[in-house]
């Protein structure tokens, strides 16, 4: 097997689509259904299911796609640090929606006041899209929720933030409340895959309640907004809420039987080759924690 054969499975695996990998790859689809019959070959197992005319990775896709990303990305790693090894690199840095509100504007303003000359990249999204683009190594670092494969990253806890439950001012909820009661009423959600989606998920599964979801969004902002009409619960990092709160008119309700806190980790794949550039980043971030 070589290095293309594993270039066009995983942009098979990311477009789920023989026909669109072709064409993101500029390849006949023949070829590219040949290489993907040759790799079932090789590893005598199938790769993908074909059920009406769409594709499902199989637990042996799932399986080899995490050894080729890493195989891909140490191959791209490798000449970009053999061209640039005396020069300053850039940094690539990703973070989760919460983070990135709260805490990296001004964390990558302290790390350019003392590395000014190293160029850096940011990108905000949610914790599993994150955690994929590390594996890919389409990003350096990220600074995330726990990772759900830790067996391939280098994860160091980096700060905590409490998450706290909020309703419109005049929404009709008076008092304390518990976890369990306060799952049953309307939610105003962040997208599956996010940090705070997957913790209000895990009481839910705790609880063994069914949510009511009103809304689910990529955007904390017509969460907020959506919440201050007082069409459900929102639960969410209490940096990111503390500054609307007052000018939403929302209020926090206050959950007698769990402390729920948010951790946030310095997160890179454990076959990462940090340049110059990347190593400065770290010891900023193992210094500032």
């Amino acid at each position: 097997m070589t290095l293309r054969h594993l270039k066009i499975f995983s942009e098979v695996c990311r477009l789920e689509s023989i026909t669109l990998a072709a064409e993101d790859m500029n390849m006949a689809q023949p070829a590219v259904s040949y290489a993907i019959r040759e790799l079932e070959g090789y590893y005598e197992t199938k790769l993908f299911d074909r059920m009406n005319r769409r594709l499902y990775i199989t637990e042996a896709g799932k399986q080899l796609l995490i050894y080729a990303n890493s195989i891909l990305a140490q191959f791209d790693e490798a000449r970009d640090v053999l061209r640039d090894i005396q020069t300053v690199t850039k940094v690539r840095v990703g973070t989760n929606v919460s983070y990135g509100i709260s805490h990296l504007p001004q964390l990558i303003a302290s790390f350019k006041k003392e590395y000014d000359q190293i160029p850096i990249y940011t990108l905000v999204d949610n914790s599993r899209q994150i955690e994929e683009k590390l594996m890919r190594n389409d990003l350096d670092f990220g600074i995330t929720d726990y990772p759900s494969d830790p067996q391939f990253f280098v994860s160091v806890s980096v700060g905590i933030d409490k998450m706290i439950a909020v309703c419109a001012s005049d929404y009709q909820f008076q008092g304390t409340v518990s976890m369990k009661e306060l799952l049953t009423k309307p939610l105003l959600l962040r997208e599956v895959g996010s940090g705070s989606r997957n913790m209000v998920e895990g009481f839910l599964s705790k609880y063994k309640q069914q949510p009511e979801i009103v809304m689910e969004s990529i955007s904390i902002r017509s969460l907020i907004e959506a919440c201050s009409k007082g069409m459900g619960i929102l639960l969410l990092t209490k940096s990111v809420l503390e500054p609307y709160m007052e000018s939403h008119h929302l209020k926090e309700i206050k959950i007698i039987d769990e402390n729920v806190k948010r951790e946030y980790y310095f997160v890179y794949h454990k076959s990462k080759f940090l340049t110059k550039s990347m190593k400065c980043f770290k010891e900023f971030i193992m210094k500032s924690r």
